[in-house]
C-alpha cells in the first residue's frame, strides 16, 4: 500500500478544513479534521488522502435476524388469516430490504487507521514548518512597514501645529482682503473667534495620538505567540480610519501627502496580514 497525504492551505478569514478520504476510511474524517486543526487555526485547508496498491478491504455479509424473524412471523399470520398456500421462502426473505447487509471489513483496521493518522500528523507538521518559515518573512516585512509608518507619525506630530498656524494665517489674510473691500466694519473679536474655531476643526492631534497607540498595539501583537491575524486586521482598519480622518481634516499640503503615504502603506500591510494566522 502507498498512502499519500496532501494538505493545501490558503488565506481565509476563519478556519475551514475540508477532508477528502477514500470511501473505506470515511469514518476517520472527523479525527483527521481535529488533528489538522491543532496545527492550523486560521485559513482554508484542503486535506486529500489517497491510497494506491492492493486493497485491504473485503466484503462481509450480515443478516438482521430480528427483522427476518418479524417477517417470518408476519408471513405465517397472514397465511393463516388469508388461507395462503405458499409460505414466505428463503429467497424472498433475503430480498426483502433490511434483512441482508453488506459490510466492508478492513484487515488490521486499527493499525491501518493509526498509520494513516500518523501520516496526516507528519504532513500537518510539514505544513506548519512551511508556515513558520513564511511567517518570518511576513514578520520582517510588516515590521519594516510599521517602522516607516511610525516615522511618518512622528513627522505628523511636528507638522500638526505648523499646519494649524498656517491655516490660521491663510484665514486671516483672506478675511483681511475681504474686510478691506467690505462696505461695513467687521467685528475683529468675532473674526478672531471664528478663525480659532475653524483652526480647531483642522486639529489632528487626537487622530495622531490614536494612530500612534494603534502602532504600538500592532507591534505588540507581532510578538505574540497565539493566532493574531484577525487582531492585526482589525488594528489596520482602525489605523486606516485615523489616516482617512487626518487626510480629510488636513489643510496643509505636507500633512495631506503624509496621510496618503500612510494609507498606501496600510493597504499593503492589509494584503500581507491576510496571510497571517
Amino acid at each position: 500500500m502507498r498512502l499519500t497525504v496532501e494538505i493545501r492551505a490558503v488565506n481565509h478569514r476563519y478556519s475551514e478544513i475540508q477532508v477528502r478520504l477514500p470511501k473505506a476510511w470515511s469514518m476517520l474524517e472527523d479525527q483527521v479534521r481535529k488533528l489538522v486543526s491543532r496545527y492550523v487555526r486560521r485559513g482554508r485547508v484542503d486535506v486529500t488522502i489517497a491510497m494506491d496498491g492492493k486493497s485491504q478491504t473485503a466484503s462481509a455479509v450480515e443478516i438482521d435476524w430480528q427483522v427476518a424473524g418479524q417477517l417470518v412471523s408476519l408471513s405465517r399470520t397472514m397465511a393463516e388469516r388469508f388461507s395462503l398456500q405458499e409460505p414466505l421462502g428463503v429467497k424472498e426473505l433475503l430480498l426483502f430490504p433490511g434483512v441482508l447487509h453488506t459490510k466492508e471489513m478492513t484487515e488490521d483496521s486499527d493499525e491501518a487507521a493509526e498509520w494513516l493518522l500518523d501520516q496526516v500528523k507528519a504532513a500537518a507538521i510539514d505544513l506548519l514548518s512551511m508556515k513558520e518559515a513564511e511567517g518570518k518573512q511576513l514578520y520582517a516585512d510588516l515590521s519594516g512597514r510599521l517602522e516607516q509608518i511610525e516615522a511618518w507619525v512622528k513627522e505628523l506630530q511636528q507638522l500638526a501645529p505648523v499646519g494649524i498656524e498656517e491655516y490660521q494665517t491663510r484665514l486671516r489674510q483672506r478675511l483681511n482682503e475681504w474686510a478691506s473691500q467690505a462696505p461695513f466694519e467687521l467685528d475683529l473679536a468675532r473674526v478672531a473667534q471664528e478663525v480659532a474655531f475653524f483652526a480647531d476643526k483642522s486639529d489632528i492631534s487626537e487622530e495622531i495620538t490614536r494612530l500612534e497607540s494603534h502602532c504600538l498595539q500592532f507591534a505588540k501583537q507581532l510578538e505574540a505567540s497565539e493566532a493574531i491575524g484577525r487582531k492585526l486586521d482589525f488594528l489596520l482598519q482602525e489605523m486606516n480610519r485615523e489616516a482617512n480622518t487626518i487626510a480629510s481634516k488636513a489643510n496643509y499640503l505636507p500633512i495631506s501627502h503624509l496621510a496618503v503615504e500612510i494609507k498606501t502603506e496600510l493597504e499593503k500591510m492589509r494584503e500581507q496580514v491576510q496571510n497571517v494566522e
